[in-house]
């Protein structure tokens, strides 16, 4: 690129054609534009304007960010149109929004490209923006855009929109309800698991014993649950039926506590191939806890891992993170 400062006054359409502007000469004339010869009226009304001239292998802001945007887009994800050389990449349909962070720490560090994104392990829903990439000059050398490409291409994908399995889901409360608390409930997993598209075959209350619990376990499995989600049991009784019935029916328990709060005594654990998540209370399902973070990986890879829950205990004060993410300057 070479930049090149004029005279407003005395310039010319040989001096203005085809460079890129550099800042603003007002409203309909910005930053970015690549000027014509209609443009030389507007020019002469000016002081000096600050122009760059493209050289060979140079890429115009808004061609470099449709290709970074191209290089991030997966399936479910679709760039917008550039304004002022940044593009915002939509999610087209609800997902677990899944970033690579050394990947995008090594795009932003070849200089001059930006990549942004929301925090990795995110639940969206369509039509949300997750993710914008940008070029800070008027132009970029094209090699900059090139390297990046090929850091998508060898390591990549650099983000990912993963699709939520409709899973045929079974749930199992061991508390005794009040009708209230129980429309409640029904209403808070109704909403929840609605959300992300699952089948809920039935809602179960039972006495908190080994023989009733065991016949909910069993009946999870002949009905071909891929998600059983438990209600009551008690975090800290290693004897609570909720974890002692599992391993008779065919599962294990993979994790007891989360690294969050609310909903540090949210449980993992599988039975069969099947899912079983489960929190302390039937209240639990009617507020933003742990189980709002944990779903969304359960219902993207259809499976119980122990990893993707303790994964998330970086950004697990949720009750003090929750909608805050500036300082409170107050």
């Amino acid at each position: 690129m070479k930049a090149v400062r004029l005279a407003g006054a005395s310039a010319t359409t040989q001096q203005i054609k085809g460079r890129v502007l550099v800042h603003d000469l007002g409203p309909d004339l910005r930053k970015g534009a690549i000027l014509e010869e209609k443009d030389l009226g507007r020019v002469r009304q000016s002081g000096e304007v600050h122009l760059v001239e493209l050289e060979p292998g140079d890429v115009h802001e808004d061609a470099a960010a449709r290709r970074l945007a191209a290089t991030l887009a997966g399936p479910g994800l679709e760039p917008e149109a550039p304004v002022q050389s940044q593009v915002r990449l939509v999610a087209r349909r609800r997902g677990l929004f899944r970033v690579n962070g050394e990947l995008v720490d090594a795009i932003n560090s070849l200089g001059q490209i930006s990549v942004f994104t929301l925090m990795d392990g995110q639940a969206v829903a369509e039509g949300e923006e997750v993710a914008g990439c940008k070029v800070t000059p008027v132009a970029v050398a094209g090699h900059l855009i090139e390297r990046a490409e090929r850091l998508s291409r060898e390591a990549g994908p650099v983000i990912e929109l993963l699709p939520f399995k409709p899973l045929k889901t079974f749930v199992v409360a061991t508390e005794r309800l009040k009708p209230k608390a129980r429309d409640l409930f029904r209403a808070a997993v109704t909403a929840k698991l609605g959300w992300y598209g699952a089948e809920v075959m039935a809602v179960r209350e039972v006495p908190r014993t080994g023989d009733a619990v065991a016949e909910a376990y069993r009946e999870a499995l002949s009905s071909g649950a891929r998600l059983v989600l438990f209600a009551g049991a008690s975090a800290i009784d290693p004897l609570d039926p909720a974890y002692a019935e599992l391993p008779s029916a065919g599962g294990e328990l993979l994790q007891l506590g989360a690294p969050m709060h609310p909903g540090s005594m949210l449980w993992l654990g599988r039975l069969g191939s099947a899912a079983v998540v489960g929190v302390a209370s039937c209240a639990g399902f009617g507020r933003n806890s742990s189980l709002d973070l944990l779903l969304p990986f359960v219902f993207a890879y259809g499976r119980a891992d122990a990893g993707d829950l303790l994964r998330l205990g970086h950004g697990g004060l949720i009750e003090s993170a929750a909608g805050r993410r500036f300082p409170p300057y107050s």
